[in-house]
């Protein structure tokens, strides 16, 4: 039942007409020619003592065996074909159930994966953002850095100077040496930091002062042992300014470097979420593509499989309502032909016929009229096409003496041909179909694959250029860094001779 069946015709699905109007010719042919052997018998052997009535009967019982057989027959085929439509007419309905619900999930899935791949390129725009902002915090940290270095190596240098200017000027003082002191530029610098040092009372810098000048002058100076006391005081308070200003750069430093591996780590993180939200939506553009190719390919095939079963649903309809007009006909005639063998077995039908036929020897239809006859009626149910058979019963009913037997056995031969060559027909347009079907079939496999070979290719050449611009980028961005890091080290080399 997975083919489609011949028709209740006996045929293809469609009756051709020449082959319907050339079967119903020779039956119409068969009829008259038989119809006219009758009658050449009886007019040529006018044998009266036998009874007519009951060839006449056996031909109508003949005729009404090959309607029953050709009724059951069609019958048959006519329930093939009806299973055929019931079975591809459920399989056409669930294909098609199938088809819609796919198509609404195709629909549903490209919604996701498109709000998916928006999702994602959102997150990829963030971590690019935070990748930005975490360069940028360490660029300003070390901006910062580096101005706090200048200034504690500044301020850690002059302190270094004050309390070697300091020691010196109290080993001096100590070895009674002071007046040779302050003579170096050593001198210049302690009576600036006893007069700038906010640490010293008033008396205290009246004294040191006094001291130092009284050395210089060569008059009345204070004890030595008081002004070491106040500049030891004074190295003291400078040496613990020293140790707190250097404490603090060592945090600073640890601080910063805390700050900057933890930014270094968030940079990372930021780097291989861009990588994976890159790979993703990719991946998400192509599966969007694919899910766009399959919803398209299955509107197709619904479109196709509802179309076919309109035409399915309209072909059985027309083939039931046809088949009910022929078993009417075909029981009208049965009846007809019942009632006519009934009429002619009756005993007053016999008598009947007797009392006529005197009536109907005296009625003179020669032989020749009636292969004219009969000549007429082929003429007329072969439209005027040449047909070699046909034309050899032409030549036949020419004769002068035709021999039905021959003619009629000239038909049947001629009924069988046909057959055979219908069914050779029907055999070659289903070979036809099946192979247009298996070639329909390969040319829509293949061109999806040439779809979807196109749709991979156009996505892998934007990915290709989506990283060669990244590289572009990244290369810049080494550039810049590598610069960044040659002037931050001939900075740092500046600084550092400057300091030593």
């Amino acid at each position: 039942l997975e083919a489609e069946p011949e028709s209740i015709f006996g045929g293809s699905a469609e009756p051709p007409d020449s082959l319907f109007h050339t079967f119903l010719s020779l039956v119409s042919m068969r009829v008259i020619t038989a119809t006219v052997f009758a009658a050449a018998a009886s007019s040529g052997a006018t044998n009266l003592t036998r009874n007519p009535i009951r060839r006449v009967v056996s031909m109508l019982q003949d005729m009404q065996k090959k309607i029953e057989a050709e009724a059951k027959a069609q019958e048959k085929a006519f329930h093939k074909f009806q299973c055929y439509c019931d079975t591809n007419t459920k399989e056409l309905t669930a294909a098609m159930v199938e088809g819609q619900a796919k198509l609404d999930q195709l629909g549903t899935d490209i919604e996701g994966s498109e709000a998916a791949r928006k999702q994602t390129l959102s997150d990829l725009a963030g971590a690019k953002e935070d990748r930005e902002e975490a360069n940028k915090a360490i660029e300003d940290s070390e901006e910062m850095r580096e101005k706090e270095n200048k200034d504690f190596t500044s301020e850690s240098g002059e302190l270094k100077s004050n309390i070697e200017a300091m020691g010196n000027a109290i080993v001096a003082i100590s070895k009674g040496m002071t007046g040779s002191f302050l003579q170096t530029p050593t001198a210049s610098v302690v009576n600036r930091l006893v007069a700038n040092s906010p640490d010293l009372t008033f008396a205290e810098r009246d004294q040191v002062q006094s001291y130092l000048q009284a050395q210089s002058t060569g008059g009345y100076a204070p004890a030595s042992g008081q002004i070491v006391g106040i500049l030891k005081q004074m190295k003291e308070t400078m040496e613990k300014n020293l140790a707190e200003l250097t404490a603090e750069e060592t945090d600073a430093v640890a601080s910063f470097s805390a700050m900057k591996s933890a930014k270094q780590k968030e940079i990372a993180a930021a780097t291989a979420s861009i990588e994976e939200k890159t790979q993703q939506a990719g991946d998400l553009a192509v599966r969007i593509v694919q899910l766009k190719d399959d919803k398209k390919d299955t509107a197709d095939s619904l479109a196709a499989d509802t179309g076919y079963h309109a035409e399915l649903e309209k072909s059985c309809k027309e083939q039931v309502v046809e088949y009910d007009e022929i078993v009417k006909s075909r029981s009208e005639e049965l009846v007809a032909i019942s009632d006519t063998i009934k009429v002619l077995n009756d005993d007053d039908a016999l008598e009947l016929f007797k009392k006529a036929m005197p009536a109907l020897v005296q009625v003179e239809v020669s032989q020749r009229e009636l292969q004219r006859k009969a000549l007429a009626v082929l003429r007329k149910y072969s439209h005027g096409k040449a047909t070699p058979i046909l034309d050899l019963v032409a030549v036949a009913l020419h004769g002068k003496k035709a021999n039905f037997d021959k003619v009629l056995k000239m038909v049947d031969d001629m009924m069988s041909a046909l057959k055979k060559e219908q069914s050779d027909d029907d055999a070659k347009n289903d070979y036809c179909k099946a192979e247009l079907d298996k070639a329909e079939d390969t040319t829509k496999e293949l061109k999806h694959s040439l779809s979807n070979l196109a749709t991979r290719m156009q996505t892998q050449k934007d990915e290709t250029e989506k990283i060669k611009t990244e590289i572009k980028e990244l290369s810049a961005g080494i550039k810049q860094l590598d610069k960044a890091v040659d002037d931050a080290t001939e900075t740092r080399k500046e600084e550092h001779e400057a300091y030593v």
